[in-house]
């Protein structure tokens, strides 16, 4: 498909569900692209977003398995919830320099992703951000994060370390569930908190099945270790 040049808007869930779509053109008078606008679309294989674009809405390319690689113009200064969420044979994608957030579950199950370059400038990384890369060998956490969300790393299974900013003070429940490559991490000595003891149904200990872990140091400023925190690390000793 190649969209006129002159379009300005390609609305929500325009293309979703379009699973046979393999090539779509978009002219770059295009400067608003909607939410789940290319959901579903499995047979992208790639796809242009043009430099007008400062936003990518939730949803937008959520479920594209075909896509493998993504240019996102340094125009994007916001990438909505779920946007690249099962995207399975991704495995390279840019962050532009002036996003501040990463949204819940932008890259989730993404399981093609082995390693991703989050900007100095991100101050938040949303729930269950990275769930399910289990292709992810290595990540690089900005300074500026204080705090990792529920779930964001949970079932990561090819990291084998993360380093832990200095500032961060908390730890959400299921943070690295199921990262069970991981064989050393650091824990920041601001930390206050790893986990909670209030679960939802769907929660697990922070560092539940992480079966690779074989010594762990918990600072002195922590005082709240979170249920199942460690349980099932049959390597610690």
């Amino acid at each position: 498909i190649n969209i006129p040049n002159g379009v300005r808007l390609v609305g929500k869930n325009t293309f979703k569900g379009c699973n046979e779509l393999t090539y779509i053109n978009i002219p770059n008078s295009v400067t608003c692209i909607g939410k789940s606008a290319f959901s579903g679309c499995s047979g992208l294989t790639s796809i242009n977003i043009p430099s007008g674009i400062t936003k990518i809405e939730d949803g937008t390319f959520l479920g594209c398995k075909g896509l493998t690689s993504i240019n996102i113009p340094n125009s994007v200064t916001s990438i909505g919830m779920f946007a690249f969420a099962n995207c399975s044979r991704l495995f390279s994608i840019n962050i532009p320099s002036g996003i501040t957030k990463i949204e819940n579950g932008t890259f989730s199950f993404c399981e093609g992703l082995n390693s991703i370059d989050i900007p100095n400038g991100v101050t938040s990384i949303g729930e269950r951000a990275f769930y399910g890369c289990k292709g992810l060998t290595s990540i690089k956490i900005p300074s500026g994060i204080t705090k990792i969300e529920k779930g964001t790393f949970s079932g990561s299974k090819g990291l084998t370390s993360i380093n832990i900013p200095s500032g961060v003070t908390s730890i959400g429940n299921s943070a690295f569930y199921d990262c069970s490559g991981l064989t050393s991490i650091n824990l920041p000595s601001a930390l206050d908190s790893i986990g909670s003891k209030e679960f939802d149904s769907y929660d697990k200990g922070v560092f539940e099945n992480c079966t690779g872990l074989t010594s762990i140091n918990i600072p002195n400023s922590v005082t709240i270790i979170g249920n199942k925190a460690f349980r099932n690390c049959r390597g610690l000793t």
